[in-house]
């Protein structure tokens, strides 16, 4: 955008509007925030979510002293391009805002100032916070001790700490269940002390782990022993019922592993193909299953090791995030998932097979009639000849949530409009998940033009 444009859309759209702007976002390195921005905080009196990627650093520090003058700002993010240079208060400064809920930040050198006692009587409202920067794990609870309401935590650079500190202080994070923690250099011994002082509530816990140097501790992670005291001493009982498999370090954990049909698992994730086969745990309690984003396909069927896995027959919900399972692999695996009430995919994948013709396959029409699947959700854009063959496939199918093209759109409504459409029969919701207000507008005239000739 040109310096002129950004001037006129400034003076005639930005400034006389300020006082109704909900969401405020900005991803250009190169747009002045001192003119842009900062001279209008103060009239962004209805602005809730301000987000701010990609911006230089020196302008932070101006930013956040003006983010006291947006009374209802629930949601913040700054991400900076470069490294901060004075970076005393941003922390507190931040803390203080009246009602924030969620703050995402990655501001390169932003260290948690020595000054910055334990908080005693001022708390935030936060409760998700995601820290992306570099932080010490000895610095982290005197952040935490100021978001007594935190929920989720997710820290992008934890690193070993500066000093020892072992005491604990005295923080209750009694809603703090699930947290991310990418870890650089920290040994067990201090991510230990972490969870049991501060991480006693947590219900989903994902970390990475990464060394540096000639003294890699890393196998400290794959200890049983180590973490069956940390999670059945420590940890209070699980209420989710997840459990995630990846490759040697799943492996490694569980081989001396808990009494699963004591504390029964309800949800598996399945990150690796090999995990399947190298499994030594099976879950009969399992009612929900994902083959996540890293899961490669194999080119043979993996029915048999699944529900040696778990029972298939008992799954209620399937999601498949993986990127090149096709629909054909669908259809097999879902001839033996007769209790399966919700369905979400990655994309509907046929290859080079027509969707006509896995119609008219055997197989298909058996699992069409057989299934009992309501609620559909598909991630990617879809086309009218996957929405044709969804509906097939799927005949009882009361929700769906698809993403589409504006040319997709009119086709695909007509089509699930069309009364002489049987399949569609029970479908009551349709939700597009891109929200774009052409979108929205297109399908309330199909659907009023549908009233009116009927």
């Amino acid at each position: 955008m040109s310096k002129s444009k950004l001037q006129h859309y400034l003076t005639h759209i930005i400034k006389p509007y300020a006082y109704r702007i909900e969401l405020f976002r900005l991803s250009n390195p190169f747009i002045d925030l001192s003119l842009l921005l900062l001279p209008i905080m103060k009239n962004l009196t209805q602005l809730t979510t301000l987000i701010l990627n990609n911006i230089e650093s020196n302008y932070i520090e101006q930013i956040v002293n003006h983010l006291s003058s947006l009374p209802v700002l629930s949601s913040l993010i700054i991400i900076s391009i470069n490294t901060i240079k004075n970076h005393k208060n941003i922390y507190y400064k931040i803390f203080r805002l009246p009602i924030l809920k969620y703050c995402q930040l990655l501001i390169e050198l932003l260290q948690c100032p020595k000054s910055l006692p334990v908080a005693t009587n001022e708390f935030s409202t936060i409760e998700h916070l995601i820290i992306n920067h570099e932080i010490s794990i000895d610095q982290l609870p005197i952040l935490l001790s100021y978001v007594p309401q935190l929920r989720r935590l997710s820290i992008g650079n934890l690193k070993k700490p500066k000093i020892n500190r072992t005491e604990r202080d005295s923080i209750s994070l009694n809603y703090l269940t699930n947290i991310s923690l990418k870890l650089h250099n920290v040994n067990f011994d201090d991510f230990e002390i972490l969870v049991t002082n501060y991480f006693r509530q947590i219900q989903v816990l994902t970390i990475a782990i990464q060394y540096i140097g000639f003294y890699d501790n890393s196998t400290q992670y794959l200890n049983a022993d180590r973490w069956e005291q940390l999670i059945s001493i420590h940890i209070n009982p699980y209420r989710r019922k997840d459990y995630v498999l990846y490759d040697e370090l799943v492996a490694n954990i569980w081989s001396s592993r808990f009494d699963i049909n004591e504390d029964p698992i309800h949800h598996i994730c399945i990150h690796s193909t090999n995990m399947i086969k190298i499994s030594i745990d099976n879950f009969p309690n399992a009612t929900k299953l994902t083959l996540c984003e890293t899961f490669e396909v194999p080119r043979d069927s993996i029915i048999i090791d699944l529900n040696h896995l778990l029972p298939l027959k008992q799954l209620t919900k399937l999601t498949i995030e993986c990127h090149h399972f096709s629909f054909e692999q669908l259809i097999e695996l879902l001839q033996f998932t007769h209790n399966i009430h919700v369905l979400k995919l990655d994309s509907i994948l046929l290859y080079r097979t027509y969707s006509v013709s896995i119609q008219q396959n055997e197989l298909s029409k058996l699992v069409s009639n057989m299934n009992t699947i309501t609620k559909v959700t598909i991630s990617k854009e879809i086309t009218l000849e996957k929405i044709q063959l969804l509906t097939t496939v799927f005949p009882r199918m009361e929700y769906l949530t698809i993403n589409l093209y504006k040319q997709d759109l009119q086709p695909i409504a007509r089509f699930l409009l069309s009364k002489s459409n049987n399949n569609t029969r029970y479908l009551s919701s349709l939700c597009i998940s891109k929200q774009r207000n052409d979108l929205m507008t297109i399908l309330k005239t199909l659907i009023k033009s549908k009233k009116t000739s009927s």
